[in-house]
């Protein structure tokens, strides 16, 4: 595991290194005739692509994929039951390399198996910052906060019951927390929250959201249950059940669909990745990462991150 996980941020690392030299075009004026990617979302994607692939096809340098291997790899996804517009992705993806030289030229389309809707183990969870606009406007404001709130520090629902401030608590002393955590954001406001099996970690929230939250602090610590388990409050904040059940009804509301407000952990994750912590090897970012959500185990993370692919 070790050594696979170790190979494979190698070929990440190549695969960021080759799209920096050939592709990198955020911030860059578009031309008709460009081959450049300008959305740093899409281009942070075909980089996981790229290095994915090269990983499961088992080769130590992207040139050693050839058209004929790429083709393959295709198919390989199509039985996997990816959909049209992902299969899509991964072939612009793959041309990108194996194309270099030749980018007039194309792999041979291959067709979904199941046109008419993904599966559950494709679904990224992640909602976009339009998403996100529109489920707003169908919550409350306090559940508008909580919204925020999670999406800003990547938290589970019953987390936003156990905010602390960080001298009232301590992250868990027996997990060794990186220095490194929130590097690329802004100064904000440290807090502790308790996570599954009792895990204390810090996290950040942006300065004026918690200025806010400081607005609702109570006087005294209340006692209340959630799922028939015991927490004890410091924030008039919407969490737990009720907070994923409002939270869930918005999203139905606005876009017809939800993946639950545990996707704002997904948005958490590639918002880190793929702005903030972009320029870093992808092995690191992924540590950041992962302590920053509470996570010790990298194929946890990695689904947050990749969320299509057998490899999670």
């Amino acid at each position: 595991m070790i050594k696979k996980n170790r190979q494979r941020s190698k070929l990440h690392d190549q695969a960021s290194r080759f799209f920096h030299h050939h592709y990198f075009g955020v911030g860059k004026p578009k031309t008709k005739e460009s081959q450049l990617i300008h959305g740093r979302r899409t281009y942070a994607e075909q980089i996981r692509i790229v290095s994915k692939a090269a990983h499961d096809l088992d080769v130590k340098k992207l040139r050693q994929i050839t058209p004929a291997m790429a083709q393959n790899y295709l198919i390989q996804c199509k039985d996997k039951g990816l959909s049209q517009a992902y299969l899509s992705t991964i072939q612009i993806a793959l041309e990108r390399v194996v194309f270099i030289k030749e980018p007039e030229k194309r792999l041979d389309r291959v067709e979904a198996k199941n046109k008419s809707r993904s599966t559950l183990k494709e679904i990224d969870r992640a909602y976009s910052n339009g998403q996100l606009h529109l489920i707003l406007t169908h919550l409350p404001p306090k559940a508008q906060l909580s919204v925020l709130l999670a999406y800003n520090a990547g938290l589970r629902a019953e987390e936003l019951l156990t905010l602390q401030r960080r001298n009232e608590a301590a992250p868990s002393p027996h997990r060794k927390w990186s220095d490194k955590r929130f590097s690329g954001r802004e100064p904000g406001v440290r807090y502790i929250v308790t996570g599954k099996n009792g895990l204390k970690r810090e996290i950040m929230i942006e300065k004026d959201l918690a200025a806010t939250l400081e607005t609702l602090r109570l006087e005294s610590p209340r006692q209340l249950y959630d799922r028939k388990q015991p927490f004890t409050v410091y924030y008039d904040v919407l969490g737990g059940e009720r907070f994923s059940s409002a939270f869930s009804k918005a999203s139905k509301q606005a876009l017809g669909w939800s993946h639950g407000a545990h996707g704002l952990r997904f948005s958490y994750a590639q918002r880190r990745m793929d702005e903030e912590l972009l320029q870093l090897p992808y092995s690191e970012g992924k540590e950041i990462v992962s302590q920053e959500l509470g996570h010790f185990r990298e194929e946890i993370t990695e689904r947050y991150i990749e969320p299509y692919g057998s490899a999670h």
